[in-house]
């Protein structure tokens, strides 16, 4: 057994002794910033939304993602007053989290701090950080809890020591409450230290057997409610499925431009530096597993993204401090043209002439909330008296659900129910509500369980902007044939 005279530091204190370069606090300083200064523009993500009204349920478990980002949305909620502002301060801390881990792993790695400095640059600068830590989603504290759990290895690996695998145990297992995602790296960490002979000494440890049981402790929670519940993610990766042709077909081009085209070099480089190092091989097998799996899968083109940390880190480090002299200008330079794409600068009407959509398609998805439920409300104030009383707010999607519980009840709305993922599982509308305001639902699922169903109103965001809401029907059903108990297995939709 491997044993080692140094205390391994927790993962905070790690960041802190570990990151002693003024230049790279400065950088995470400014990218906190940058997202700040513009979390205001725009409004909510449709996921935002979501994950606003899951805080209201919490549970061990939701029908697509764990408990983290749910909890960390009705605290944030908490603390500052429910504000859009407030909510983007938590992925904002999130990116300069992730300069200052890919930082230290730059140290930990030997780079000096130029090598650090350039390292925090190309993590500040990368397109698809400036966009994913835009908003409260799981992605942000997904790529959070890998550089995490990557820095633990780095520290596990570069000291021998074995105790860090505690860190690695834990910091990956509240990765999992996040999102399932992290899963694949643990995976490919194994596969780096069976093909590492060199590193595999560090397998023979009462403490990897520790970090395994505080993993699964802390993953377990979200499990047994999926079993609980019929395994409901089961459904979710069946709709995503659905998406991986299409998925593979962009997938290495959006490896390069969410990483922003110029800082290319510096992660190949990081992979190629870490498979010739007897030790990191571990961690360059992962990454370029990691990269290749979610191809071969047909995963979304940014689930790999938090193991750019590591990449950044050790490209950083492979260069000499000559290479380092010239390169922070030029991911500068390409920050300031990612971030056009990445985040909300042009004013909202412009999505209708520039394609930024096409790149980044979720800015699209940031409007429109508020006139989208006050045009809903203005259908259900059309109602006569006798029917308002007995009528419910349906959405076909769990954002329109999300608007609906954010922005309804200033409008006069009553509560609203979906079928749309863990919506479904808050229930049905009551049994005494035969009348529905129903938003954006299949007419045909409408007229199954209505004897009446006529079109109220059609949602124009007035920006000429091609979102997913841009024409949805807004309908008002009567008479319904059935109670809601024997019509809602038909509304669910986990997608």
């Amino acid at each position: 057994m491997i044993t080692c005279a140094a205390r391994p530091a927790t993962a905070p204190a790690a960041v802190g002794n570990a990151v002693k370069s003024r230049a790279v606090w400065l950088v995470a300083a400014a990218a906190f910033g940058i997202e700040m200064a513009v979390s205001g523009r725009y409004g909510y993500f449709r996921d935002e939304l979501y994950f606003l009204a899951a805080g209201q349920h919490l549970a061990w478990g939701y029908v697509d993602q764990p408990a983290l980002t749910p909890l960390l949305a009705r605290v944030d909620a908490l603390l500052t007053g429910n504000t859009l502002v407030g909510l983007r301060a938590l992925p904002a801390l999130g990116l300069a989290a992730l300069v200052l881990l890919t930082a230290a792993m730059a140290r930990a790695l030997g780079a000096g701090r130029g090598g650090q400095l350039l390292a925090a640059l190309a993590t500040a600068c990368c397109a698809e950080y400036l966009g994913a830590m835009h908003e409260l989603t799981t992605t942000p504290v997904d790529f959070v809890g890998w550089a995490a759990t990557l820095l633990a290895v780095t520290k596990l690996l570069r000291r021998s020591d074995p105790r860090w695998w505690l860190a690695v145990g834990g910091l990956a297992g509240l990765g999992m409450d996040a999102k399932w995602n992290i899963g694949f790296l643990v995976a490919a960490l194994g596969l780096g230290f069976a093909v590492t002979p060199s590193a595999r000494p560090l397998l023979r440890s009462r403490y990897l057997v520790g970090a395994a049981v505080l993993f699964a402790v802390l993953a377990a929670p979200d499990l047994v409610w999926q079993a609980l519940h019929g395994w409901p993610n089961f459904a979710v990766f069946g709709h995503l499925d659905q998406q991986a042709w299409a998925n593979r077909a962009l997938y290495w081009p959006i490896q390069v431009l969410y990483t922003s085209v110029v800082p290319v070099p510096l992660w190949v480089a990081g992979i190629a530096w870490a498979l010739r190092d007897a030790r990191l091989r571990v961690v360059g097998v992962a990454a370029v597993a990691v990269i290749v799996a979610q191809f071969v899968l047909g995963g979304k083109g940014y689930y790999p993204g938090g193991v750019y940390t590591f990449c950044f880190a050790a490209g950083a480090t492979a260069l000499s401090g000559r290479a380092l002299r010239g390169r922070a200008g030029l991911y500068c330079a390409a920050a300031a043209v990612s971030a056009v794409i990445a985040l909300p600068l042009l004013p909202a009407a412009a999505l209708a002439r520039f394609p930024v959509q096409k790149v980044n398609y979720d800015l699209g998805e940031e409007i429109g909330w508020p006139s989208q439920v006050a045009l809903a409300a203005r259908a259900y104030d059309s109602l006569p008296a006798s029917q308002r009383t007995v009528a419910a707010v349906v959405a076909g999607n769990y954002g329109e659900a999300g608007a609906v519980d954010r922005y309804g009840a200033a409008l006069g709305l009553p509560p609203v129910y979906s079928g749309a993922n863990n919506y479904w599982l808050w229930g049905p509308p009551p049994a005494r509500d035969t009348v529905a305001v129903a938003i954006n639902v299949d007419p045909a699922l409408l007229r199954r369980w209505f004897s009446s169903v006529r079109v109220a109103a059609v949602y124009r965001n007035g920006l000429g902007v091609s979102d997913d809401e841009e024409g949805a029907v807004i309908y008002i059903a009567s008479g319904l044939r059935a109670p809601w108990t024997a019509a809602w297995p038909s509304f669910r939709d986990y997608s």
